[in-house]
């Protein structure tokens, strides 16, 4: 659960009504042959994104699609409204990153655009400088950031892209130093943290990113271990945690990370209610925090991580969960709510036969080989897109827009 931080904000407080939600129960073990009338069929060429509160679809004509809370201006659309089903946003796009307040995207021509903003200072009008466009106001529509860019990650209060030339930048909320420029200003436009990167990952508070060389370095909030140095100090600076890494995904409060060999390994994952014990989403089969990384499982092509839980593809196609289950977001079709341990330790298949998944913060979407595209977990904002507000604990069809 999100949690350990004074930020107060209204789609957050919306997570203690998560065991309350009325669930829908839906089939498990989903595979490419079953798909609904009403899955989007998106195909196999599509870029999917979940963000904190919402979901994004490239599709192959580089047109960007998105669904979910728009309260801060996430979906771009030039309004406040929430959508329950996808609508389209902007075109020529080639890459979508979505945190709790923004969204950035990048164009075919390299140049970085961002949108949303919102709640600088318990300020809905004002932000801490996430969009990057020095201002902190809240913006309703994609206003441009800068050129040359090659890969973006939104966090939750601050972004990271890299340049063509492998220079990373950073921007936004600084409280942890999450940013890694070696203070705890906030930046309301892009600063220089490093070059010869190759891949960079954001969320909460903390920030990892992959060098050419293979190595992997992260910085800012490391309550629980998330950095994975083995300690518990914030880091204003990288650090180097590991070597031959292939692929990060940061989650709020943990960290996944795919080696060379295809072995996946996890660390962080914060405490609960003041009791040394967390929601599982490390994986390794305990309820404990990690504070160097620890061996989860093998053949794994890619991870992404979300709050409090943990999505993994393996080479066969198939897709395994653990972590928190408390709105449906393992998607083991498993019962959820009042009474019920939220904790699933252990990974266990949720479907074969997965292409591309992405966590947001408390759902999920993913695409299977035949193209079409699936959802779950919590859907108060609509962030699920199947055109309901309904829970999901189990996938299932996002609804195609009518054009």
């Amino acid at each position: 659960m999100i949690k350990k931080t004074t930020i107060k904000i209204s789609v957050l407080t919306l997570a203690l009504m998560l065991l309350t939600s009325c669930l829908k129960l839906v089939p498990r073990d989903i595979d490419a042959d079953t798909v609904g009338a009403d899955s989007w069929t998106i195909g196999t060429d599509a870029v999917i994104e979940a963000g904190g509160f919402t979901g994004y679809v490239i599709l192959p004509d580089n047109t960007l699609w998105g669904w979910g809370i728009n309260e801060f201006g996430q979906l771009g659309d030039g309004t406040l409204a929430d959508h329950h089903s996808p609508i389209f946003i902007l075109d020529d796009v080639i890459a979508v990153s979505g945190g709790i307040f923004h969204t950035m995207a990048i164009r075919s021509d390299g140049s970085l655009w961002g949108w949303g903003g919102g709640h600088g200072d318990r300020s809905p009008a004002q932000n801490f400088g996430q969009v990057g466009d020095g201002e902190r106001t809240l913006r309703v529509n994609p206003v441009w950031i800068m050129d040359d860019v090659v890969a973006v990650s939104a966090g939750g209060l601050h972004t990271m892209a890299i340049r063509g030339d492998g220079s990373l930048w950073g921007w936004g909320l600084n409280a942890s130093g999450q940013i890694g420029n070696g203070t705890l200003e906030n930046q309301f436009s892009p600063v220089l943290i490093m070059d010869d990167v190759a891949a960079v990952s954001a969320d909460g508070f903390h920030t990892m990113a992959i060098r050419t060389d293979g190595s992997l370095w992260g910085w800012g909030l490391n309550v629980a271990g998330r950095i994975g140095d083995g300690t518990t100090e914030n880091r204003l600076y990288p650090v180097r945690v590991l070597d031959n890494i292939t692929h990060v995904s940061v989650g709020f409060d943990h960290t996944m990370a795919i080696r060379a060999d295809g072995s996946l390994w996890g660390w962080g994952g914060d405490y609960r209610d003041d009791i040394e014990e967390n929601l599982g989403q490390i994986g390794d089969g305990e309820r404990i925090p990690r504070h160097y990384p620890v061996w989860v499982m093998d053949d794994v092509s890619y991870v992404s991580a979300g709050a409090g839980h943990t999505m993994a593809i393996r080479t066969d196609g198939s897709l395994w969960a653990w972590g928190s289950h408390n709105a449906g977001q393992v998607g083991d079709g498993s019962a959820m709510g009042e009474g019920i341990d939220p904790s699933r330790p252990i990974p266990s298949r949720i479907m074969n036969n997965v292409i591309a998944v992405s966590s947001g913060d408390f759902h999920n979407i993913a695409i299977t080989v035949d193209g079409s595209l699936w959802s779950w977990g919590w859907n108060v904002q609509g962030q699920l897109g199947d055109g309901t507000t309904q829970d999901r604990n189990a996938p299932t069809g996002v609804v195609e827009p009518v054009q």
